[in-house]
């Protein structure tokens, strides 16, 4: 712009950031005696009428958003020139991007806070009515002590509306789009929480979980590209966060989140130190899950349904997918999972007729090992425990939950204890598992056996004892529990499958 002032009111005094189609300037509001920011039309998109009246109403809707999760709208007009522009609150803190940008990863806490603000503010949003549909760190920016706000409700639904090749404003966002999104459907709140879990996964590694040559080839990625985890990334990350970012990041709308404030909730459960609530923590989260189209009920009118042309190439290029995924399933299925049939006819297999992979046995096995044989099996290497092996080798997994022969998800997690080598008795004595499980001559002959250094050894080898079996009984009530997670969560599949095919009876 050549001018120092808009409107007559708004004082621009420098450019806080800009996009494809606008530009965001600090200003001073001279009627009202504060600072804003102003974002201003580039005149290009002032032409076109459709473009306009939703920027308008899309306007309106943010500054319906009273949370203080959102950065609020002001004033929206168009100054004598034609020039059309929106008056925001002023957050002063910079961008999460920037953050990104000059630290890298986040300690997960304080990802977890953020993203747990963030999902309030889209849950407000949800409620109300409005999809965000362009969630990415350059959208959300941080007050003067810390507090997230999110941006930007206005133009990103816009530019929405526009096809990837009509404008690269949509492209430059493609790292953060869901695969609905990608593929031009319609997109709803959940597509809102998959952006969100690639910017969690950003800020918990500091690089975005897909990445490509061009846009269009990110986008694909989305697509094509099973969710990668962020513990393989950055090890720091807890494994529930870990569980949380990839269902989020599910090809499957259904089978992420059911909703931002459910998100919020296990979000700040994680920050305080507790297991989430609904992630399906303990195995539950698939790293590819089948993309499927959710079957939706008829509403039910007065009158019949109004008759809509069949798009037969998509159909038929839909029953050629379906008929492709049919063979390769049949091609890959392992000699463990069970057909329909055969869950009629044992009891104890699942009753939705979901396909389950049988736990194998990994224990002396390497880590990387493990991970072989158990994607072997259609299973994946969860997280990874230390305890004290004994005689089992250094550096080989002596644990491992669910135990072996246990029917479990495919996709699912198998937490391993991964040995440390003997443990150390007190003062050099000897570890309590090397002293049982050497020879009798050696303990009766030793001559500390049987005076006072003989005595330290044993109370020594009684208090690792306990200390062992403590920890011992510890794991087995996080196995219990992960247990009792992953049965409640196959309960509520099975009970939502079951409800699906009432509605599809209906």
């Amino acid at each position: 712009m050549d001018r120092d002032v808009l409107g007559d009111r708004y004082t621009l005094l420098k450019v806080l950031g800009e996009g494809g189609m606008a530009r965001v300037y600090l200003s001073r509001d001279g009627v009202l005696g504060r600072d804003v920011a102003l974002k201003i039309l580039r005149g290009g998109y002032a032409e076109d009428e459709l473009f306009v009246e939703r920027f308008r109403r899309e306007a309106k809707n943010a500054a319906s958003l009273n949370h203080p999760g959102v950065v609020q709208v002001y004033d929206q007009g168009r100054a004598e020139d034609g020039t059309y522009y929106m008056a925001m609150e002023y957050v002063p803190g910079g961008t999460l991007k920037e953050l990104i940008a000059r630290r890298g990863p986040l300690e997960p806490y304080e990802a977890a806070d953020i993203a747990s603000r963030v999902a309030d503010a889209l849950a407000e949003a949800h409620r109300g009515g409005i999809v965000h549909r362009d969630v990415k760190p350059q959208n959300v920016l941080l007050g003067a002590s810390g507090e997230a706000k999110v941006a930007d409700f206005g133009i990103a639904r816009a530019t929405s509306s526009r096809t990837m090749t009509e404008t690269n404003t949509v492209l430059g966002t493609a790292s953060y789009m869901s695969p609905e999104q990608v593929r031009g459907e319609r997109v709803g709140p959940k597509s809102d929480l998959y952006s969100l879990g690639v910017v969690l996964y950003e800020m918990l590694t500091g690089r975005l979980p897909h990445e490509a040559e061009d846009p269009i080839a990110t986008a694909m990625k989305h697509l094509e590209r099973p969710a990668p985890h962020p513990r393989e990334a950055n090890p720091a990350v807890p494994e529930e966060l870990d569980a949380l970012v990839v269902r989020l990041l599910s090809k499957d709308p259904e089978e992420r989140y059911p909703g931002a404030a459910e998100l919020a909730e296990d979000l700040r459960r994680i920050r305080g130190g507790l297991l989430p609530l609904a992630s399906g923590f303990g195995g539950q989260t698939r790293t590819n899950p089948t993309v499927v189209a959710p079957t939706r009920p008829v509403p039910r009118s007065g009158g019949p349904p109004a008759r809509r042309p069949i798009p037969w190439a998509m159909v038929a290029l839909l029953f050629g997918v379906i008929l492709l995924g049919g063979v390769a399933w049949a091609l890959t299925r392992s000699p463990t999972e069970q057909s329909p049939s055969d869950a009629g006819r044992n009891p104890g297999s699942n009753p939705g007729g979901e396909a389950l992979a049988e736990v194998p046995d990994v224990t002396g096995l390497s880590p990387e090992e493990a991970r072989s044989r158990l994607e072997g099996a259609n299973l994946r290497l969860g997280s990874r425990g230390e305890a004290p092996s004994g005689g089992a080798a250094r550096g080989t997994v002596v644990g491992q939950d669910p135990a072996t022969g246990t029917r479990t998800d495919r996709g699912s997690a198998v937490d391993v204890t991964v040995g440390t080598g003997p443990a150390r008795g007190a003062a050099g004595q000897p570890s309590p598992t090397a002293s049982a499980s050497a020879p009798p001559s050696a303990s009766s002959s030793s001559p500390a056996s049987a005076g006072g250094g003989g005595d330290e050894a044993r109370k020594a080898a009684e208090e690792a004892a306990r200390e062992r079996e403590k920890a011992r009984e510890e794991a087995l009530k996080r196995a219990e529990e992960r247990r009792k997670a992953r049965e409640e969560a196959r309960e509520e599949r099975q009970k939502a499958r079951e409800e699906a095919r009432k509605e599809g009876k209906e």
